[in-house]
């Protein structure tokens, strides 16, 4: 068995209690009010109310509305198998930009190893695993995202290397079409998209590129989507509930700051990122000269892209202290993180030109050392470290027998009986997966969703 396939074989390994996970995971809060929502009105009534009323993400709410609990009969094996094939589809998309982009000059063998790895560092340390894994509201809003990002990326490179006329015009169509859509997952990939393509027209009319007007279109297709969600009459509605926490340039400022550098700690001395990065300088070095790719872009701009380790954090934390005046969730910094992995990469891509980083050499047995280490601290570490703790001590298992006696006890309820019923609330919480539980206050959001939900004239309270 060659090098790659054991490493293949390895890392499918350590990914393995992530997959186990999904068949313990369960809907909640959100994503029993959505498929509510959902059947009450046709598609496009339900997105239209989502938007003056509450936000303006329109393409990730098509998917939240209809989510796999708006079938009666299984809704919870299709939850489950959503869940999972949006793991696999954010596998297949890394796969595929890995394999667009590096072809050339490695085998599809170290490609599917880089697209494990690229998986397995985004699982690894997800600032909030629950949120962005095993939560389908979660899941679809940022995570999806993600991947469609990188179809984007592959499609608007293809499209600087086509000479011909009609090809462009209809590629141009489909990416600014697909700019749009992006934007409209969630507020992080809109200023995201905004920004990367404001930097990118720069870039085209400083180097007076022939394809500089091409890119004035990408980016007005992406201001174009940044005004529908940003202006979206939702919006307003959602910072009414904030009056008084929102809007206040200081402290936004100030706590988003304390934010990054919470996070620019945590991920600059990951020792497993750390380990990696000298495993791929060296390799780096040996490819680096056939590597068009590499030796044409980014060098001349390397403090820009530098520069955007930092940016992506900014634009995942500052909107949500601008808006709301707290950070209530972590769902918007793995966003982050995603872009974070790729760009520091791409950053040592770079900075490997330099003087700082010229004269490393590494010994192939020191790169096996480093692989090894890693391994074993993605292995037995971090979130890995928490997956495997609520699987073995079957906090996973009593969770989901739990909630599954909740939906027993809900469907057992007359829908004409009125009296309030009391519902067991949650013993074990794996940390690893996703709960809105319930309270005493029968107002409480979690319990409603149940009421609504099970359609219910009860009122429902913990117990």
């Amino acid at each position: 068995m060659s090098y790659q396939n054991k490493l293949i074989g390895v890392l499918c390994l350590v990914l393995l209690p992530y997959f186990i996970l999904i068949g313990f995971c369960h809907p909640s809060g959100d994503d029993f009010s959505y498929a509510v929502l959902g059947t009450k009105q046709d598609l496009f009534s339900a997105l239209l109310d989502e938007y003056k009323l509450w936000n303006g993400r329109y393409t990730s709410n098509i998917f939240v509305l209809k989510n796999p609990l708006v079938f009666k009969d299984s809704w919870l094996i299709i939850y489950r198998y959503s869940i999972a094939g949006i793991l696999f589809f954010g596998l297949f998309s890394s796969f595929f930009f890995f394999n667009y982009f590096l072809r050339e000059y490695i085998t599809s063998s170290w490609i599917i190893v880089i697209s494990l790895l690229f998986l397995l560092l985004n699982l690894f340390q997800m600032p909030i695993l629950s949120e962005g894994t095993y939560w389908y509201t979660g899941v679809v809003t940022y995570q999806l995202a993600n991947s469609f990002a990188l179809f984007y990326l592959i499609g608007l490179h293809r499209f600087t290397k086509l000479n011909n006329r009609f090809k462009q015009f209809l590629l141009f169509f489909g990416l600014c079409l697909s700019i749009i859509l992006i934007a409209g997952f969630n507020e992080v990939i809109m200023l995201l998209m905004l920004v990367f393509h404001f930097v990118m027209l720069a870039i085209q009319f400083q180097r007076k590129s022939s394809n500089r007007f091409w890119f004035l279109g990408f980016f007005l297709a992406s201001l174009l989507g940044f005004i529908i969600v940003y202006f979206a009459p939702g919006n307003k509605v959602r910072e009414s509930y904030f009056i008084g926490e929102s809007h206040r340039l200081g402290h936004s400022l100030l706590f988003t700051s304390l934010q990054m550098i919470r996070f620019v700690i945590g991920w600059f001395s990951s020792g497993v990122l750390l380990m990696l990065s000298l495993v791929y300088l060296s390799v780096y070095k040996r490819i680096h000269t056939s590597n068009k790719f590499f030796q044409h872009h980014f060098y001349k701009y390397k403090w820009i892209t530098m520069l955007s380790l930092f940016a992506v954090l900014f634009l995942a934390i500052f909107p949500a202290y601008w808006s709301t005046g707290i950070m209530g969730q972590h769902r918007t910094v793995n966003t982050a993180y995603f872009f974070f992995i790729l760009l520091w990469f791409v950053n040592l891509s770079i900075w490997s030109e330099t003087k700082l980083f010229q004269n490393i050499q590494i010994s192939t047995k020191l790169k096996k050392i480093a692989v090894i280490i890693s391994l074993l601290i993605l292995a037995f570490t971090n979130n890995t470290f928490t997956a495997w703790k609520d699987l073995l001590t079957n906090d996973a298992l009593m969770f989901d027998i739990a909630l599954k006696r909740r939906y027993h006890l809900l469907n057992s309820i007359s829908k004409q009986d009125t009296r309030m019923q009391e519902i067991l609330p949650l013993i074990m919480k794996p940390k690893s997966l996703f709960i809105y539980d319930i309270s005493k206050d029968p107002r409480y959001f979690p319990n409603t969703c149940y009421k609504s939900y099970w359609k219910l004239n009860a009122y429902l309270v913990a117990k």
